[in-house]
């Protein structure tokens, strides 16, 4: 059993409901003969981190190889609960919940999900939820073109501070849909974009949204209120691609830009760091988000919570 939920506090409470004064008198029937005895040289015993270090340090011992792929796709610590309600049967099992009356905890879970997103993003609504980080930076800039009802353009500004494996899969799938990308150069002594350099592509034309990573494929931090201020300023959505676990952290995306104004539009992302375990460079998930105005805008399923209300009493 890789996890073990019960609590001392749970285990001292089920003794005293059956009657045990500690759980050596449940095995009081096999005879003291059969019982092995103390283990010399067993270690007292150790929590999961501690467990897992020390099997890691052993295996390196022997040689390992280092993971240096990046990029989307991390070595993270996945605790041993999510494995275990992970692998229940009605979750990794079950696919579209066609039949609500029996999906129950299915679109509870999915909710939840859809609620944590929300939270970390500071939006208002989140789908449930992509293929993986590169195509829903794709359907993000599809659905920006959509909602964007400030500008009838079909340009996107792709800065070059993006993923380019992103960038290349968002230009695959968009481009037979008529959307152009331009990727403007960044700044080679920061690492960033500038409000200087965007602004140089305005000369070509208008777009519908600018692309902001954060952090930035180079791992640096962008002047997102700065940027996210100048997008709003020439009629563009902001699109915001960011690692959900920084989010603990930095400003949330629904934030961004200078106090009083509107932070990014839409919020999308690789949904890999939240857990999912390496698989060869993937596919993992795509985790979209967006504001309230553009939800009808947004692609994917998503999963409701419905409102009553208290009948007053009959009108005569």
């Amino acid at each position: 059993m890789p996890f073990i939920p019960h609590t001392p506090a749970d285990v001292s409470e089920m003794l005293s409901v059956i009657g045990a004064g500690c759980i050596d008198e449940l095995f009081d029937e096999i005879p003291e003969a059969l019982k092995a005895a103390a283990l010399d040289g067993v270690p007292p015993g150790r929590c999961e981190m501690e467990v897992a270090r020390l099997m890691t340090e052993r295996a390196a011992a022997d040689g390992r190889l280092l993971n240096f792929i990046g990029a989307g796709a991390y070595e993270h610590h996945i605790p041993a609960p999510v494995w275990a309600i992970a692998t229940r049967g009605e979750f990794y099992s079950a696919y579209t919940p066609y039949q609500a009356e029996a999906s129950q905890g299915t679109l509870q879970l999915i909710y939840e999900y859809q609620s944590m997103i929300c939270a970390l993003c500071g939006m208002e609504a989140a789908n449930a939820s992509l293929y993986d980080g590169a195509s829903a930076v794709a359907e993000a800039c599809l659905m920006a073109i959509r909602a964007n009802r400030g500008s009838e353009s079909r340009r996107i500004l792709m800065p070059r501070t993006v993923n380019p494996t992103y960038s290349k899969v968002a230009q695959t799938i968009a481009r037979h849909q008529g959307v152009e990308f331009d990727t403007p150069a960044f700044d080679r002594l920061t690492g960033c974009m500038s409000v200087e350099a965007l602004q140089s592509s305005l000369g070509s034309g208008s777009y519908a949204a600018l692309v902001i990573q954060q952090p930035n494929f180079f791992g640096n931090l962008e002047d997102v209120d700065a940027l996210t201020d100048w997008a709003h300023a020439n009629r563009m959505l902001v699109i915001a691609v960011v690692n959900p676990i920084s989010l603990a952290l930095y400003k949330p995306p629904g934030d961004w830009g200078s106090e009083g104004k509107r932070g990014a539009d839409i919020v999308c992302g690789e949904g890999q760091p939240l857990g999912v375990p390496l698989a060869c460079g993937g596919p993992y998930f795509g985790f979209m988000a967006t504001r309230l105005s553009h939800v009808r805008q947004m692609p994917g399923r998503i999963v409701g919570a419905p409102s009553t209300r208290k009948a007053g009493p009959a009108s005569r």
